[in-house]
């Protein structure tokens, strides 16, 4: 449980870091603010998935 959090953390990370593209205009304002909130949203998932797993010891 604790593996599968680090892994939606590190994919939110991912997801989140691809919002850099937009000052390069590469990708536009409606998908940079797709990929800030759902890679923040996945890392918050992650997070308090590992927060439960560390609960249930």
């Amino acid at each position: 449980m604790k593996k599968l959090g680090w892994v939606m953390t590190g994919i939110g990370t991912f997801i989140a870091l691809g919002a850099l593209l937009y000052p390069l205009n590469v990708i536009d304002k409606t998908l940079c603010i797709y990929l800030l909130l759902g890679g923040a949203g996945l890392m918050f998932i992650g997070s308090m998935i590992r927060a439960f797993s560390l609960l249930k010891r």
